[in-house]
């Protein structure tokens, strides 16, 4: 009898210390296989080289990975990651995350690849892609439930050491975050968090928001920015002051329109609201009275570029509205306006070459990797031609691919944003931009060609100014862009491409000509991909010229009957590009004599 007593007392005692081990052996197992599980619905394949439990509910990773499961790509990687669980909610048979801790992670953004620039929408069958579109609408959803979810319940959450990565080709490739803090504080939540933002430059960052149990939102964040010419630093203060309504069970948050943000010394009245049902989102946003002083004091010379050459008297206002429901992309409304008080340009406080440009003067082009070319618009240039000196084919052809409603906007084509918004959406990616010849010419006259959030800022005011400031008429800005624009290695404006690829003048190009011209402008350094190996167009390179020419017949500048079909279109290189595609031809035809076949 005290045997069995010994070895019940014994079994109890190895339960009680094996227990727990078995206990949390079983729960990581569980938590393993439901982690691989969620991962493999939304297309990845994660890993990690610990998993471990702690009782009551904790569950930690170390070297947590997830890669996308068709393409291989690390999309997210953790030193270390732990969630904790409520554990009265699990008693309750609810699993509520109460706290979550990130440390030392890089998370890379997926980024689609973007098609060539085409102001028509292609066939439907050509860009939409169902499956992708409605996965993009699962994604809003899962925004929409999260943003909803009372934010004075929302778990604990610290991050330590994490850099968001979107993109070297992206307005804002990065973010790295030093630290962020979201906790509960007195009936409401605060975040809190530092780091810096990954652009051209490390620009460090400092913010915090409070959002209280009135409903009150309010904080602001500091970003150190530098003063490229004294190499100082620039503070750029951003503050918001409103309220902020969550509704989960209509499935609606709304920012109160009352809500007002600053930046600087220029304040906005910003209201907004997003639905569950749809989802669907609206914004809008506006400032009134604001003047160039009030601009040159609230942004730092890195943020206004060029722009800080520009001296303008007047005031103006600005509104912008926006409304889109991804289940029906069509219906998307965008508006963005400036309303001008007596705008006009200094001429004393203008250095920026924005007088003039209606008369002969020397551009500098501006190109990517910080390159700058020359090149004279006046007859002592032997390539500038006038407008009216160029193919009609070629200018036709060059506008519809590129901005097909440039006559129509001044600058900036709210019509092709919102068209753009809807092809996207349909895609399920990003298809197409919503970028002007105007903008284009902007870039190319004063900005260069890196896409950063700033120089996007500056390239959509310069072109509002070009349009609307300066006096100078569509026909002549076209006119610069047509004579400027790169078309090759070394190769600038119109007479400069005829000679180069075809060995003629610009006014003697025929329509293939100049469809195939038109089609090389979105990507200049990648033209030869355009002609196979023999030097005849691809097929993919005359469905795109096919499409262009269509677009032009329907709006009446090509006669249907000069259309080819897109079978007959072909095109001879005879110019110094037909060297560069064949050189051996060349060096033979060069130094070598005839020779003859007995």
């Amino acid at each position: 009898m005290t045997r069995a007593r010994l070895l019940a007392a014994a079994a109890l005692v190895l339960l009680v210390v094996l227990a727990p081990l078995l206990l949390r052996t079983l729960l990581a197992t569980v938590a393993g296989g439901r982690v691989r599980a969620a991962a493999a619905g939304r297309g990845l394949d994660v890993g990690w080289r610990h998993l471990r439990v702690d009782l009551p509910a904790s569950v930690g990773f170390d070297r947590f990975v997830a890669r996308d499961a068709a393409a291989g790509d690390t999309l997210f990687a953790a030193e270390s990651l732990r969630v904790v669980l409520d554990p009265w909610a699990l008693v309750r048979g609810r699993a509520r995350v109460s706290q979550l801790v990130l440390g030392r992670a890089v998370i890379a953004v997926r980024r689609r690849g973007v098609a060539d620039t085409l102001e028509e929408e292609p066939p439907a069958r050509a860009t939409d892609d169902p499956a992708r579109a409605r996965a993009l609408r699962r994604a809003a959803e899962s925004v929409v439930r999260l943003l909803e979810a009372p934010a004075r319940d929302l778990p604990r959450l610290a991050l330590n050491d994490v850099v968001v990565r979107t993109g070297e080709d992206a307005p804002l490739p990065g973010v790295r975050i030093a630290w962020l803090d979201l906790a509960p504080r007195a009936g409401g939540v605060r975040l809190a968090a530092a780091g810096a933002l990954l652009d051209e430059q490390e620009i460090p960052f400092a913010a915090t928001l409070d959002y209280a149990a009135d409903d009150r939102l309010s904080g602001g964040a500091r970003l150190d920015m530098t003063d490229p010419a004294s190499g100082r630093p620039w503070p750029l203060v951003i503050t918001v002051d409103g309220a902020l309504a969550q509704d989960r069970r209509a499935g609606r948050v709304a920012l109160h329109d009352t809500t007002r943000v600053t930046i600087g010394r220029i304040g906005f009245r910003v209201g907004a609201a997003l639905t569950r049902a749809g989802p669907a989102v609206r914004l809008a946003l506006g400032a009134e009275g604001l003047d160039e002083a009030q601009v040159k004091r609230s942004l730092p010379p890195s943020l206004l570029g060029p722009l800080a050459h520009v001296g303008v008297r007047g005031s103006w206002d600005y509104r912008l509205d926006f409304e889109l429901d991804l289940s029906a992309p069509d219906s998307v409304q965008f508006r963005s306006e400036v309303t001008p008080h007596d705008l006009a340009l200094d001429p004393t406080r203008t250095r920026l070459r924005l007088f003039g440009l209606d008369q002969p003067f020397i551009a500098e082009i501006h190109l990517p990797r910080d390159r700058v070319v020359t090149r004279e618009l006046s007859d002592a240039n032997p390539y500038y031609r006038p407008l009216d000196a160029l193919s009609p084919a070629l200018v036709g052809a060059v506008v519809t691919n590129e901005d097909g409603g440039f006559f129509r906007h001044r600058g900036f084509n709210p019509e092709a944003v919102r068209q753009s918004i809807a092809e996207n959406l349909r895609a399920g990616a990003y298809r197409r931009g919503a970028g002007t010849i105007t903008m284009q010419l902007a870039r190319n006259l004063y900005l260069g060609h890196r896409r950063t959030l700033a120089r996007k800022f500056q390239e959509v005011v310069l072109a509002w100014i070009l349009e609307h400031l300066t006096g100078v008429s569509k026909e002549r800005l076209l006119e610069i862009y047509l004579n400027i624009i790169e078309w090759g290695p070394e190769v600038h404006g119109a007479g400069e491409a005829a000679r180069w690829y075809f060995g003629q003048a610009p006014d003697t190009l025929g329509v293939s000509e100049g469809l195939f011209l038109a089609t090389v402008v979105p990507s200049p350094a990648r033209w030869a991909r355009r002609l196979d190996a023999a030097g005849a167009l691809r097929p993919a390179t005359r469905a795109q010229m096919h499409f262009i020419g269509r677009a032009m017949v329907a709006k009446g500048w090509l006669d249907p009957a000069a259309l080819p079909p897109s079978d007959s279109l072909v095109i001879e290189l005879r110019g110094p590009a037909r060297a560069v595609l064949f050189p051996v031809d060349s060096i033979n035809a060069l130094y070598l004599p005839p020779m003859t076949l007995r």
